[in-house]
């Protein structure tokens, strides 16, 4: 067994260490020291990275005992000098002793037990086995854990024999082992934990609490600790000033003002489709009027240029909502989209003739007797391909 430098100390960073073991894989090469302070994963905490012997350190993991460190390539010499990544181990160390101290107030407050914890590379989140929690609720929890934070409350890890854990108000069981390692938060917290933690709860920072969501039955609370929490203020901040300088009010006035924006755009585009469909009225009935007949019914075939492929099919729909009416309409913008569309009681195939379009001019599509979609035709085939399938038509409602 490696001496686990990092169980004594969270704040150790560098030290020397014996290579005992390596072993080649598809990664790269592991070795194994007869001490590390790199924490493996493990608890929901991710591992450390840094460099050992000069090579960065990719990965670290635990096996069987031993802690194998994951290097591009294997090391020269068996007595190596290892460096933590520092802001990346403190980062963790701050996550982690927030999520304690979250976890210790959220059964406290609510009777909520943590079921899993988990740091990401930008989130943290707790899984409570409580169902739904009330903002105010969640605003509460962060207040106490803020509350706790500046009261610096000295953090210390421990072990402890198998026949003393009973004896112990722990907020979780522990895995079995020979020993258990404690980690205590003075009056607040008694947990079983072999991750890295900082020494009170100052070195914390501020712990926000940014979403509270129904799972799995219970509730994910996702959070930010310290310089987590940190960055998250700056950015929003800095979002919420530019908004309000853009809207031309203080800042605590930019959520009302984006809503009222929010409802005047709203209201503006709901006008704008209304007065879309009269126009949309008024250019199909144009278009009807205009067009040729064969067998009593108007063939509306046209290229159509800067409107969208959802415009010119909402222009189709209202063709054919008028009786004895075929439309044949291509949408020409970055890429042509066209739509065929027939009214009830017109017995014609548009899906087999949009299919006899795209086989001779190019492209493909698909679709229903009475209405057809297809891309892929090449621009410069279009006005020939509508007069073609103009043409067909005629034939057949001759």
């Amino acid at each position: 067994m490696a001496d686990l430098l990092y169980l004594e100390d969270s704040f150790c960073r560098s030290f020397e260490a014996h290579v005992e073991a390596s072993r080649h894989g598809e990664a790269g090469c592991e070795v194994s020291l007869d001490r590390t302070c790199f924490y493996p994963a493990g608890g929901g905490q991710p591992a450390d990275r840094g460099t050992l012997g000069g090579l960065s350190v990719l990965d670290v993991r635990e096996e069987g005992g031993q802690v194998w460190h994951l290097l591009p390539e294997l090391p020269a010499g068996t007595v190596l000098r290892g460096e933590v990544d520092w802001a990346r181990r403190f980062d963790h160390m701050q996550q982690h002793s927030g999520q304690h101290v979250l976890s210790a107030v959220a059964l406290q407050q609510l009777g909520a037990q943590t079921l899993s914890f988990h740091l990401g590379a930008e989130l943290v989140t707790v899984d409570l086995d409580v169902a739904g929690m009330a903002p105010a609720a969640a605003q509460a929890l962060e207040d106490e854990c803020n509350r706790l934070v500046m009261d610096n409350i000295p953090l210390r890890s421990y072990f402890v024999a198998p026949e003393e854990v009973p004896r112990l108000n722990l907020r979780k069981p522990p895995t079995k082992g020979e020993r258990t390692r404690i980690v205590e938060i003075a009056g607040v917290d008694l947990s079983p934990c072999g991750g890295t933690h900082v020494g009170a709860t100052g070195q914390i920072g501020t712990i926000k609490v940014r979403r509270v969501e129904r799972y799995k039955g219970g509730s994910r609370v996702e959070f930010l600790c310290g310089w987590r929490a940190l960055r998250d203020y700056q950015w929003k901040h800095l979002a919420i000033g530019a908004l309000a300088r853009d809207l031309s009010v203080a800042d605590r006035e930019a959520e009302a003002a984006v809503r009222r924006a929010l409802a005047a755009e709203r209201e503006a585009r709901h006008e704008a489709e209304q007065l879309r469909g009269a126009l949309v009225g008024y250019e199909a009935a144009a278009l009807r009027a205009a067009a040729p007949r064969a067998g009593g019914v108007a063939i509306v075939a046209r290229a159509i240029a800067g409107q969208s492929a959802a415009q010119v099919k909402q222009l189709a729909a209202t063709l054919v909502a008028e009786p004895a009416t075929v439309a044949l309409l291509a949408a020409t913008g970055a890429a042509v989209r066209l739509t065929f569309m027939r009214s009830a009681g017109v017995e014609l195939d548009m899906r087999a003739l949009l299919r006899e379009v795209t086989e001779r001019f190019g492209g493909g599509g698909g679709g229903r007797p009475e209405s057809a979609e297809g891309g892929g035709l090449p621009p410069e085939q279009v006005a020939e391909a509508l007069a073609w399938a103009e043409g067909e038509l005629r034939v057949r409602l001759s």
